[in-house]
């Protein structure tokens, strides 16, 4: 079972970070978003105080199915779901396999195309590099990517605080899970429900996602892949209106 935290009252929001994150993430926005909803916030595996599997292999679909376990352990009968990054991808395929009723959708910051040949050979290339150097080196070569070049220091080392909670396995297993993840253009597409795609201007870890559907709604923020640390009044603000 993940580890994981309910607090709030009102509709149930499930909260799933991204790659390099935890709980902890959603700092800035999991108290005010408490005061109007029942928010469920998740470890995924191998991030923050949640375990890997034994055999360490993951899809987006495994993921989702072990968030689905909280809820139904919560006996929730069905939720809002919010994912970062990563847990978009986990979001979309909860989505199309149907494994649970989502009244509605936003994904933040995250992406609804497949990983490209060159994405690939990037992620397997930092699989190895993780399992050379560890979690500590990996995180910090890469973690100021996440966010625009003129975020703040405290949220910089935030960040970094975040993802060095994760484990070399939890880490491999995601990028891994990442590499086999399906495309979900079409899924987006045509999708019915209502969802929130929540983009950032300085955003350089995914591309926009496009789309014509009426039921998709975008809001951009002037931030970078972690608009809810560098920016979370304008993040807040675009999910409370949108639930």
């Amino acid at each position: 079972m993940l580890n994981y935290k309910r607090e709030g009252s009102g509709k149930v929001l499930v909260l799933i970070h991204g790659f390099l994150g935890g709980i902890a993430i959603f700092d800035k926005i999991i108290v005010p978003l408490t005061q109007k909803f029942d928010v469920i916030a998740i470890d995924l595996p191998g991030h923050g105080q949640s375990e890997v599997g034994e055999d360490k292999v993951y899809t987006m679909q495994r993921y989702a199915e072990d968030v689905v376990e909280v809820l139904m352990k919560e006996n929730v009968q069905s939720a809002f779901w919010l994912g970062h990054s990563m847990g978009g991808y986990i979001t979309l395929a909860a989505l199309e396999k149907k494994l649970f009723p989502i009244d509605k959708a936003i994904l933040l910051y995250s992406s609804d195309a497949a990983d490209t040949p060159e994405a690939i050979e990037k992620r397997t290339k930092q699989q190895q590099e993780i399992q050379e150097s560890g979690v500590g080196s990996f995180v910090d070569g890469i973690i100021d990517k996440f966010l625009a070049p003129d975020a703040k220091t405290e949220d910089i080392l935030f960040a970094k605080e975040v993802a060095y909670e994760a484990t070399s396995d939890g880490l491999i297993a995601a990028l891994g899970a990442m590499t086999t993840r399906t495309d979900q253009r079409k899924l987006v597409a045509n999708i019915e429900g209502p969802m929130l795609i929540i983009e950032g201007e300085q955003d350089l870890v995914v591309k926009p996602i496009e789309t014509y559907n009426r039921h998709v709604q975008k809001v951009k923020t002037n931030t970078g892949h972690l608009g809810m640390l560098e920016d979370s009044k304008a993040v807040l603000q675009a999910i409370v209106a949108f639930l």
